[in-house]
């Protein structure tokens, strides 16, 4: 009966605050509560400014940021459209086109549209059936729980793992529905004026998702610039321009990013030794685990640990 995920954070309770460049099926819907941040998608940079929101399409890179470590709160969900239950005639009138149309990677909203208003009330009413209306300090666009300061301490979605209350189940499934016929209409408006989202070439992109996948799934093993170009069935010259072009990093540094990111969550998470979580993110020395952490992360491994556990 969980249909959705629903995340309120701060993009400094992300390693650099920045996340890690990656794609799933699910939709994906960012609302900016306070601040402002950068999202990358398919190789372009947006900025979303408070009350902006962003749709993300299935099966697109993406990542939010910041270019200049200014704070940001928001609230983002995943929606996965294959587990709503949608009647087949329903899946294929309005859910897949939409999940296939490549002229709309993504959608930037308010709630100053009619189309926009709806989305966002939808990730509202989400929000509040995540993590309900008990906690003070609402903010007035989403009416759900903001932390009390702006750079607060524990990232809100470790302390709540379920819906609210399981019929609120129900309200999700309403809410994606809302929320596809507002997508529907954006669509419908985009193709009936002739614009057009986006404009990299989808070979490239299918491309650099092959090699992310690769990486996220063989970062604790041994990982070359040959496999990695390998996986994207490119050329290691063509691997290494796709990785600085879209994501910023050399193919190299996003191993080590993703290395660094899954030794900072064993970090907080669990009592293994330093030298043991080294190896398993696929280090081969616990002393060059500690120097590249240190450069992600701008602080050791154990000052990290110590620091996650106040």
């Amino acid at each position: 009966m969980f249909f959705s995920f629903t995340e309120h954070s701060l993009l400094s309770q992300y390693p650099n605050m920045r996340a890690e460049c990656h794609w799933h099926i699910d939709f994906e819907f960012t609302y900016i509560m306070r601040g402002h941040m950068w999202y990358f998608v398919n190789g372009e940079t947006i900025r979303l400014d408070e009350g902006q929101g962003i749709f993300v399409n299935s099966r697109q890179l993406h990542y939010g940021f910041t270019k200049d470590n200014a704070e940001c709160e928001f609230s983002c969900t995943l929606l996965n459209p294959t587990r709503m239950g949608a009647p087949n005639a329903v899946y294929e009138r309005f859910i897949a086109p939409i999940l296939t149309d490549s002229s709309m990677p993504y959608i930037v909203f308010d709630a100053d549209s009619e189309y926009g208003n709806a989305l966002v009330d939808g990730i509202r009413r989400i929000h509040r059936a995540k993590f309900g209306c008990s906690t003070c300090n609402e903010h007035p666009a989403l009416s759900g729980p903001v932390s009390s300061e702006f750079v607060s301490s524990e990232p809100v979605d470790m302390l709540y793992r379920k819906l609210w209350s399981d019929s609120e189940s129900l309200t999700v499934l309403s809410c994606f529905y809302a929320m596809i016929r507002a997508l529907t209409a954006f669509a419908e408006e985009r193709e009936g004026d002739g614009s057009h989202v986006g404009g990299v070439d989808e070979a490239k992109i299918a491309a650099l998702r092959s090699m992310i996948d690769y990486v996220q799934q063989h970062y604790h093993q041994r990982v070359t610039l040959a496999q990695i170009a390998a996986a994207g069935c490119v050329g290691r010259t063509q691997c290494a321009v796709l990785f600085h072009n879209m994501v910023g990093q050399s193919p190299i540094e996003f191993v080590n990013d993703v290395r660094v990111r899954a030794g900072a969550e064993l970090l907080a998470t669990t009592q293994l030794p330093v030298a043991e979580i080294a190896v398993r993110v696929g280090f081969s020395r616990s002393s060059f685990f500690a120097r590249v952490f240190q450069r992600y992360m701008h602080v050791t491994p154990s000052a990290y640990r110590r620091s996650m556990r106040r």
